[in-house]
């Protein structure tokens, strides 16, 4: 069995017979590759593809003479050979990156934040360890927002660029349709219901079957909450396997009337977000995506209460209130009906000032990436 699986491995990879090409930008994995190409030409950049999904046969060759096939090696390997003058990642969760500006100082080295961070079971878990030797490096750090800018600086050093989520930048807003409520889904169709979620403590185990119930709990409520104000509900996607996540819902929310839809490319579930005069998440980057947007948003925030992990709670690192208008930690109907009430009757104006103060140090919102662009075309000019 084990042979089969790894045979069936291997016909699936691609083979790069020739070796990397010498290019300025080198985007380290696979991941945003659609959205990060199109500041670049195809002259000038190229992936490294740590997923086992390509291999480079001439790396991976020097690779076997110096008897280390790790990802690490491959990756030192492949970056020797391209010699890029930019190295970027949008796997800012991949400790190793931070590595890379001690072996290759002459080249500049950013990450991009990709979605919401926490300590255990994350990066900033892995990297605690590292606190004291000033070994994680980068030049620049694109990042969400200056709270969890301030905790990347805790663990790596480098300039911290406050811009907000990448994808999210990149999509214009639209205007809602009236009576609308989205769900965001947090879907894992994989995970087994005994699963020990890497958040809790050792010594205070808790299962994804306690988080999943809680939040069928909560859309359960929602489902309710929209018929009895005639408004539309929306279940917004978040998997590759659309007609298995649809059917989920569907049998969760028998009897009740909703929309699904599913997530076909990496920007398409911010249309869908626009497309709702009302937003409401659990536990979703999507989620806080939307409150840069300027959505109205509901944070049911369920997973904290019962965890007991700081990380989990409703704009972490920032430090907001147990409740306020718009989110809440507590499995609490009486809440959840505050709350939605709220968002139905706010006008533009006030919410604007409440979201606005909220979300101030926890992510902001820059149209086309213009922060980006700006320091991509500074570093350009020094190429030339």
């Amino acid at each position: 069995m084990q042979f089969w699986r790894l045979f069936r491995s291997l016909i699936k990879l691609k083979w790069r017979f020739a070796s990397p090409s010498k290019k300025n930008v080198l985007l380290y994995f696979r991941t945003g590759a659609e959205v990060i190409t199109p500041y670049f030409s195809s002259s000038e950049f190229q992936v490294l593809d740590l997923r086992e999904s390509e291999v480079n046969i001439p790396i991976a060759i020097r690779c076997l003479i110096d008897r280390d096939l790790s990802a690490k090696n491959y990756a030192r390997q492949f970056i020797l050979a391209a010699k890029p003058k930019l190295i970027l990642t949008f796997i800012d969760n991949f400790p190793a990156f931070y590595l890379l500006k001690n072996e290759f100082p002459d080249a500049e080295i950013w990450l991009i934040q990709n979605g919401i961070r926490s300590e255990r079971g994350d990066l900033f878990g892995l990297l605690i360890s590292s606190t004291s030797d000033h070994s994680n490096r980068v030049d620049k750090m694109f990042v969400f927002g200056s709270a969890i800018g301030k905790k990347y600086r805790r663990y790596i050093s480098g300039e911290v660029i406050v811009h907000g989520s990448f994808k999210n930048n990149l999509v214009s807003i639209q205007r809602p349709k009236v009576k609308t409520v989205a769900y965001i889904s947090t879907y894992r169709p994989n995970q087994k219901r005994d699963f020990i979620m890497p958040e809790s403590k050792p010594e205070s185990p808790v299962k994804y079957e306690e988080i999943i119930s809680r939040r069928e709990r909560a859309i359960l409520w929602l489902a309710n909450y929209c018929v009895e104000n005639q408004l539309l509900l929306t279940i917004i996607g978040k998997h590759e396997y659309p007609r298995q996540e649809e059917a989920y819902y569907r049998s969760l929310l028998t009897g009740y009337k909703f929309d699904f839809m599913d997530r076909e490319f990496s920007t398409s579930s911010y249309a869908a977000v626009d497309q709702s005069e009302i937003v409401v998440f659990t536990s979703s980057t999507l989620g806080y995506e939307s409150l840069a947007r300027g959505k109205k948003t509901a944070a049911l925030m369920l997973d904290a209460e019962i965890i007991g992990a700081e990380a989990l709670r409703f704009g972490w690192p920032a430090e907001l209130p147990d409740d306020g208008r718009f989110w809440t930690h507590q499995l609490d109907e009486s809440r959840f009906q505050e709350i939605m009430d709220y968002l139905q009757s706010v006008d533009d104006h006030e919410w604007n000032q409440v979201r606005g103060e909220t979300i101030k140090d926890i992510i902001s919102f820059d149209p086309n990436n213009s922060q980006f662009s700006k320091a991509v075309n500074s570093l350009r000019q020094s190429w030339q």
